[in-house]
């Protein structure tokens, strides 16, 4: 795997996507993270399988996305 930091090019759209999400639905917190920790299961599922780039993180990076993932919801929320 190659180095990678905290943040990817990925990192704005995970705070955009659940900015948006917060904003302009009725999703709650619950469902929040559920579908934020979800994906993120999924991804680390799909990269022990699957031979794709795209799904290829370290486990710092994916804390990172969920963070910045409730960074988004939350101030979507206010």
């Amino acid at each position: 795997m190659a180095e990678m930091g905290l943040f990817t090019m990925y990192s704005p759209v995970h705070f955009i996507l659940w900015y948006v999400a917060s904003r302009y639905t009725k999703l709650n917190w619950k469902w929040f993270f559920i579908l934020s920790i979800g994906w993120e299961v999924f991804e680390w599922i799909f990269s022990l399988y699957f031979d794709s780039n795209f799904f290829v993180e370290n486990t710092i990076n994916r804390v990172a996305d969920i963070i910045i993932n409730i960074a988004g919801f939350y101030l979507g929320k206010k």
